[in-house]
């Protein structure tokens, strides 16, 4: 069982979307002349976020602060491309920097986030993300501009939305949970609740 458990999450785990780092090279590209500073910048973030993204290659779980670390500097990336058009925020609890999670998994919703919601409207919007305890459970939401149609939704197989429930599942048992809806007529609001005490 820990075997077959073990090939699932390798099978299962969330990769950097390579069409991010062609964006986010181009959008590095067109600074260089204009703001050398900011390009440098820039070159570090995507520098953090490939390290990142080949440390968990070789683990189950990260802490939380690190995963929002990534998050933080792939939404900087993404707002030198989308410019005006995307505004963001992330908040971090501190009691929640330590609580390990599955490594890329709020990374792959922000990316939904801005594929789904900011890219598809002409004037974009903003994308929040936000960690916090509640019931002695990590509760971390992402919001952002948009609307999704949930029949849709509902009847999905799309890989990001199993793939975050299975992966779940696996590692924290019936007590985690995945859902996302549209929270009111402008925001579509995807929360991740795990348990304390790490993974089965």
């Amino acid at each position: 069982e820990a075997a077959v458990k073990d090939f699932e999450l390798k099978t299962l785990k969330s990769q950097l979307n390579p069409h991010f780092m062609f964006n986010a090279m181009n959008s590095i590209r067109a600074l260089i002349d204009e703001d050398p500073g900011s390009a440098q910048n820039a070159v570090t973030k995507l520098s953090n976020i490939l390290r990142y993204s080949l440390k968990i290659e070789r683990t189950e779980t990260v802490s939380l602060e690190d995963e929002m670390q990534t998050v933080s500097d792939y939404l900087a990336l993404e707002s030198i491309r989308f410019e005006e058009r995307l505004k963001y925020k992330v908040t971090v609890d501190p009691r929640s920097s330590k609580f390990e999670i599955p490594p890329m998994m709020v990374q792959t919703l922000v990316e939904n986030a801005i594929k789904h919601g900011i890219s598809k409207k002409t004037q974009g919007g903003e994308v929040s993300v936000d960690s916090k305890i509640v019931n002695s459970n990590l509760l971390v939401q992402i919001r952002n501009s948009g609307q999704i149609d949930e029949t849709l939704l509902h009847n999905s197989t799309g890989f990001g939305i199993s793939n975050t429930k299975h992966r779940l599942s696996l590692l924290f048992g019936e007590k985690a949970s995945f859902t996302i809806k549209n929270e009111n007529q402008n925001v579509v609001l995807a929360e991740l609740l795990i348990p304390t005490g790490g993974s089965n």
